[in-house]
């Protein structure tokens, strides 16, 4: 059910978790965690393009809409809002903020009618 690049999505939140959880304090660490987080992202929204071709409405897109806000506006959070806090703050993660988009998106895909329902709703209103 999860789609074409589950495996992948999850390949690279595992390597990257565990990577970083073995090889701890250091900078490649740092790096680790982060590909996890991009692979835990990119595990909602490789289930939430899978909802959204169950119900006719494709896999690339809604994959590609899960995922690449996401990550920019968990960019944007990570390097607009800490300089914004003040000198002498540590560096937030954008990884919260990413991971509530992944969601949202994951919840309006499993809301969303099936195309073909939609499309029978229009149908009958202009009848």
């Amino acid at each position: 059910m999860a789609g074409k690049m589950f495996p992948i999505s999850l390949a690279v939140l595992i390597v990257g978790f565990a990577g970083g959880y073995v090889i701890e304090h250091s900078t490649m660490s740092f790096v680790l965690y982060h590909l996890g987080g991009l692979g835990a992202i990119s595990v909602l929204a490789s289930v939430t393009a899978a909802i959204a071709a169950r119900k006719g409405r494709g896999y690339r897109r809604p994959y590609l809409l899960a995922l690449v806000p996401a990550i920019v506006v968990g960019l944007i959070a990570a390097y607009l809002v800490p300089p914004a806090a003040g000198e002498g703050r540590p560096a937030a993660c954008g990884g919260s903020v990413s991971l509530l988009l992944g969601f949202a998106a994951l919840a309006y895909w499993a809301v969303v009618r099936p195309k073909g329902e939609q499309q029978a709703g229009r149908k009958e209103v202009a009848s």
